[in-house]
């Protein structure tokens, strides 16, 4: 995969986590660039926190915002 099509699926990704957030009261954080690129890059569409929790947004961001204000990995918050 070249520059342009990370580049792509980068924003795709980003997108389609801004329509989710909104959906559900959350805004992303000012690192979810980064967290985005790693999510897509090292961690093949993972939790970027920890992988075994699965695909991101993982099952545990909800509770963790609720109780934090952002979920673990910083990519939502309240």
């Amino acid at each position: 995969m070249d520059n342009e099509e990370i580049l792509n699926n980068n924003n795709h990704f980003k997108h389609v986590l801004e329509l989710y957030a909104q959906a559900k009261g959350y805004q992303l954080t000012p690192f979810a660039d980064k967290i985005i690129n790693r999510c897509l890059n090292a961690c093949e569409g993972r939790c970027p926190c920890d992988v075994s929790r699965g695909y991101c947004p993982c099952g545990e961001h909800e509770k963790e915002i609720e109780e934090m204000g952002h979920c673990h990995c910083n990519l939502f918050k309240k």
